[in-house]
């Protein structure tokens, strides 16, 4: 599905085409091979030139989390 960039509270970035798969990296996971032969050469080079294929980890992820508390943008909106 659609998704924004990593979020950042010192700067905004616009949507440029990333998508979120729920797949978790793991090289014996079936749909996690798929999705990395339809990315990926058997060399691990990109298929395509403009696209990047990225693992972000829970806890990379988690570092955001306060971002989903209510109200938490519309506070930043106020210092921006």
């Amino acid at each position: 599905r659609e998704c924004a960039p990593i979020a950042s509270e010192t700067m905004m970035r616009s949507y440029a085409g990333e998508v979120y798969l729920d797949v978790p990296f793991d090289r014996r996971n079936a749909l996690y091979r798929k999705v990395q032969a339809f990315l990926e050469h058997p060399d691990g080079t990109m298929k395509f030139s403009d696209v990047g294929f990225y693992i972000v980890p829970l806890e990379l992820a988690m570092k955001n989390a306060h971002h989903d508390e209510p109200g938490f943008w519309e506070r930043w909106a106020e210092d921006f």
